[in-house]
């Protein structure tokens, strides 16, 4: 199932709804206010939906909405953990949230500026935080925190967008201006690639990145003009090439596996990019340059 969270609703899209999509979205649940941030659970039964200063559980069986937590702080980013917490950032602190018992079990206050993004690793084990000049990997495990270094932040370079990579647990990927920055945590002290988008084709700065469900290499990056680029990640220098544009910012991006769109099981060549701006979806089919991984 996908979820879209707009300025006062809620839209699921099931398999069968995503093989033919609508322009529009049609909301099944109403939201009070705005959302921030939104994660599904583990088992995919649960939404998680962040307000300014809510948190909200939404029930995809029931199609019910509740609070989970009401916070001091507005908060600005929701990662899963698993399913039995979620992590919220607000202020300048990382908090995980007890579902249960709608207790903040523990908090990470390292940065100094709002907490903006999250991103957990695909074994939930390594959450990564950022402020607008500052990057942390938390290992959830040993309960350390680490700084990543050497990054090209600047008055007018701020971090835009975080995602770990779903195939390898210690890459990380960073929006930064029109620049794609990628770190391999074990080696905090500098990025191994730093990939820039063409001034003359992209549109505005990264807003979004998401990794395909296929290719161990192949990256997707939206900006706030309307661009959509693509990262060989492996190139020795990179290749990025702007394949669309569209009218109006781009502030999501996901990407989804062409199984997804149709009752073929076999793998498919294709990997199909869905990219949300206001209450129109947009999707982009570009076929892959490799086999799926094993």
């Amino acid at each position: 199932m996908l979820a879209a969270a707009h300025t006062d609703g809620l839209c699921i899209l099931d398999q069968q709804t995503l093989r033919k999509p609508p322009s529009f979205f049609l909301s099944c649940s109403s939201l009070s206010l705005p959302p921030v941030a939104s994660s599904w659970s583990p088992d995919n039964k649960n939404l998680f939906i962040a307000s300014a200063k809510t948190i909200h559980k939404y029930s995809a069986e029931s199609n019910s909405l509740v609070d989970v937590l009401s916070s001091e702080d507005p908060i600005a980013c929701l990662a899963v953990k698993d399913k039995t917490s979620v992590i919220f950032g607000s202020a300048d602190k990382v908090h995980i949230l007890e579902i249960a018992t709608a207790k903040i079990s523990q908090t990470f206050a390292v940065h100094k500026n709002t907490v903006n993004f999250l991103s957990s690793s695909s074994d939930a084990t390594l959450l990564a935080s950022t402020s607008s000049d500052a990057a942390y990997v938390h290992n959830l495990t040993l309960s350390s925190h680490t700084p990543l270094r050497g990054l090209p932040v600047s008055g007018q370079l701020s971090i835009s967008a975080c995602v770990f990579h779903p195939h390898t647990r210690t890459r990380l990927l960073l929006g930064l201006g029109k620049q794609l920055v990628i770190y391999d945590i074990t080696r905090p002290s500098v990025p191994i690639k730093v990939f820039s988008l063409n001034e003359a084709t992209s549109s505005g700065n990264i807003t979004a990145i998401s990794c395909s469900p296929f290719s161990k290499t192949l990256v997707a990056v939206a900006t706030a003009g309307g661009t959509l680029g693509l990262v060989d990640l492996e190139k020795e220098k990179g290749y990025v090439v702007c394949i669309v544009s569209f009218a109006g910012r781009l502030r999501f991006l996901i990407a989804l596996s062409s199984q997804t769109l149709s009752d073929d099981k076999r793998p498919s060549a294709y990997c199909v990019f869905m990219l949300l701006t206001g209450r129109r979806q947009y999707l982009s089919r570009y076929r892959e340059w490799q086999a799926p991984p094993p």
